[in-house]
């Protein structure tokens, strides 16, 4: 089962809840959400949804992360970041579905 850590402040949490795990399923990924307040095993994650001002900071210890997918549309807050080692990606957001409570995510 894939792993996907939603690192973002946790009131963004509120717009993805519904969204993240049915765009998921939608796309035919089964997938475990978890969240940095979960505290889990870095090594166990496989996704990162993430926003630049979130916690997590140090990627290093994910060291099975196939990617990392920026909430942001620009890279200019990540990009300097030396432990990310992982593909930095886009997160592709059809804005007028996700006011539907639906969203688009392709891993």
């Amino acid at each position: 089962m894939t792993r996907v850590l939603f690192a973002a402040r946790p009131d963004r949490w509120e717009e993805y809840r519904g969204v993240l795990p049915t765009a998921l399923a939608e796309a035919g990924v089964t997938a475990e959400i978890v969240q940095l307040s979960d505290r889990p095993d870095p090594a166990s994650i496989d996704w990162i949804v993430y926003a630049p001002n979130s916690d997590l900071q140090n990627f290093a210890p994910y060291t099975r992360l196939k990617g990392v997918l920026n909430l942001w549309a620009g890279v200019e807050d990540v990009e300097g970041n030396r432990s990310l080692i992982a593909p930095l990606c886009r997160m592709a957001v059809s804005y007028t579905h996700l006011r539907a409570h639906e969203t688009s995510l392709h891993l």
